[in-house]
This record gives structure tokens, sequence and C-alpha cells, in this order.
């Protein structure tokens, strides 16, 4: 395989990923399947190798995986995140589409950027909205249609704003494509939109910061059903997707990155030839909150951090897809247990940490912090069962 082999000789310039793939890259190119996956703290590592390094960053940019602001997990994608080889599989839109892009300009995540770039790729009239202001949802959705807006690109808690106004008796019959995902996964249930918008396609994308885009899906695929790009190449390896870049401008090289996300591969009722895979959600200690996927570890140590912490869980109630998420704390002794401690926890972990702030942005309830005396088996490094709570990750500080 002349490219996986291209892949390895550019990966050994690197000193972390020579120690890793040094025997693979001489010699007979092996089959991909023989090369060691790589894990994600592996890629945060290499990405700041680059970084240190300056080893043909070229005109790449820099976005957030995961981390706290004291133990960023950073990746480096192409300056035009891949929208030009995406927009030879995925055609949502026409030059005749006005995009109205809702994702907000956030710190080091992608998406804004993404549909932005997408929507010009496209020949598509670019409207950079950002997000929707609080209140007043009669009158920018008349703007909307004043400007002649056809297709809106949005996170989740966005489209929780258009499915309430659609269910309000104000129907959005100008809104004819609905783009979801990007660099994430929007979980809203296929049935749900249907519902609310009957008229409106939509097309989505599963994808991160980490991997840029990975796979697509149109309105007549099935649910949770995606197709891998032609530039990513997915293998399912112990239920979870490992992926590898075949894009050469992609540095470093991503060879088998072990992904957080659970699934298989099946057959889709569209047509498109290929394989296609059935998505299941994030594998244990992750967890998907808003479309981002955020690691309940992280978070937890985060908690325990602050010092007034000597134990945490995560607790992520995902029973509809309004999704929210518990930590679950208990306090060191001497710590009050009032609401201006749990305030002040929920503060810290929101701060430090580089994804979990934008997911709750919109939505502050879809994020608190209780006390809770009986925390679930602290031994269990994993998210365990699911019960009624959802499911659990409990870091001990003992």
């Amino acid at each position: 395989m002349d490219l996986l082999a291209d892949l390895l000789r550019r990966a050994v310039r690197l000193p972390l990923l020579a120690a890793k793939y040094r025997q693979w890259a001489v010699g007979e190119t092996p089959a991909l399947h023989q090369v060691p996956v790589l894990r994600h703290d592996e890629l945060a590592r290499v990405t700041e190798e680059v970084l240190a390094l300056r080893t043909a960053v070229g005109t790449s940019s820099l976005w957030a995986v995961g981390g706290s602001l004291a133990d960023p997990e950073l990746s480096l994608l192409p300056h035009d995140l891949g929208v030009r080889q995406l927009r030879c599989s995925w055609r949502p839109l026409g030059a005749d589409d006005v995009l109205a892009n809702l994702h907000p300009l956030e710190r080091l995540r992608p998406n804004h950027h993404f549909f932005n770039r997408f929507a010009a790729e496209s020949g598509t009239l670019g409207l950079a909205f950002g997000r929707l202001p609080e209140g007043g949802h009669k009158e920018w959705a008349e703007l909307l249609t004043k400007v002649g807006v056809t297709a809106v690109a949005a996170p989740p808690e966005t489209v929780t704003q258009l499915l309430g106004i659609a269910t309000a008796n104000r129907p959005l019959p100008w809104l004819r494509t609905l783009l979801l995902g990007g660099m994430s996964l929007d979980s809203t249930p296929d049935e749900t939109l249907a519902d609310c918008l009957p008229n409106t396609r939509v097309w989505r994308l599963y994808g991160s910061p980490a991997t840029g885009t990975v796979a697509q899906r149109g309105p007549r695929c099935l649910d949770d059903v995606y197709h891998p790009l032609p530039t990513q190449h997915v293998e399912i390896v112990a239920g979870l997707l490992v992926v590898t870049t075949l894009d050469p401008a992609r540095n470093p090289p991503l060879i088998r990155y072990q992904t957080e996300e659970r699934g298989e591969f099946t057959l889709c009722a569209c047509g498109r030839p290929g394989p296609a895979v059935r998505l299941f959600g994030a594998a244990s200690p992750y967890f998907r909150l808003h479309g981002h996927t955020v690691s309940a570890q992280e978070l937890a140590d985060l908690a325990v951090a602050t010092g007034d912490v000597r134990a945490a869980q995560v607790v992520l109630d995902d029973s509809s897809w309004d999704e929210r998420v518990q930590l679950r704390v208990r306090l060191a002794p001497g710590v009050p247990a009032d609401e201006y401690t749990l305030q002040w926890i929920r503060y810290q972990v929101l701060t430090r940490h580089l994804v979990l702030a934008s997911c709750v942005l919109e939505q502050p309830d879809a994020f608190e912090v209780v006390t809770f005396d009986e925390l679930a088996d602290t031994t269990s490094p994993a998210l365990n069962g699911r019960a009624t709570a959802g499911s659990v990750l409990v870091r001990d500080a003992f």
C-alpha cells in the first residue's frame, strides 16, 4: 500500500512517532491492521512536538480536542478543514442557497469556521450569524426570512431553539436544508426533526477536532448510519472506530487513530456504494453532550483539583435528546455543603475545561454540581451501567 508507506515515512520524521512506527517504515510495507493504533493521548503529545519543532506545520490550524487549560489536548488540521474534499461527496448546498451559519465563534472550536468555508466552497452565499441571541425569536426569524436564507448550519442547542419555534405555531417554511454536525456529532433524533420540520432536508456529518470530518449522511440514509469520506479510512476494532486520514496535508499523519466512538459496519438504504457505519455513541469514559465528546474523567479530576472535593462522579442523563450532566461530589472535611461551594466548583470546572463550557453556554442547566454522600463504585475507572441516571464515571481521590 503505497499510501500507507508514505504516511509511515512522514510519521517517522517526528521523534515520538518514530519510536512507534520505525519498524513498520522500513522494508516491505505492512498491512494496515498490523500497525499499532494511535491513542488520543499520544496524538496530543505528538501535536505538542510538532508545535515545538515547527515541523512542517504549514498552513494548519490548531484546535482543542479536550483537556484543561493546564493540560490541553490539541490537534492540527489543514487550514481549509478538508472542505474541498468533502464537497466532492457531500453536496447539500447549491448556488441558489443562502446558508445561515449559527455556530458560535468559540475558543479552539472549529465548526463556525468550517461551515463558513464549506458555504464558500459550495458557491453558496453565507451569513455568518453566529450564536442566536436570547429571546426575540420572532424578530431574528423574520430577519433570516428577509435575507433569503434557505439553509441553516447549527449546533444542537440552537436546533433545540429551532424546534421550539416550529412547534409553537411558528413554522419555518424557508428552512429547506439543515446541516448538522461538522467536527462533532449532533444526535438529535431524525424522528423529532421530521415531526417538527417536515419540509426540511437534514444532512449530517460526523467528525471531531482530532480527526476532521470522518463520515457523512444525507436525507435518505438510515438513522445513525454514516458513510466514510474518501479521505478517511475507517476500521472497527474492538467495537471502536479507528480512523486513518489519507490527506497528505494532515500533519502529523493520522494513522489508525482510535476514536472514542462505538460503531459497526452495516448497510444503508440510500444506495451509496462503499461501506457504511452505524454509530452507537461515545465509549467509556467519554460521553457526548450537545454534539461534543467530553471525558468524564477530566471533569472529575478538575473537581478534585479544586481541593474542596475528595471524590467525584459524572452522571449523564441522556434519556431524552435534551442531554444533561450532573457532577456529583463528595466534599472534603470541613468544606460547607452550601450553594456557594457548589457554584464555585462548577465555575472552576467550566473555566478550566476546554470543551465543556461551549456545551452549556446556551443551556446552563445542562450541567450542575451536587453533593452526593453515596457515590458509585469508586474503584472503577469506567462508565458503568445506565440504570435511570444514565452513564456514570467515578474518580476517587483517596
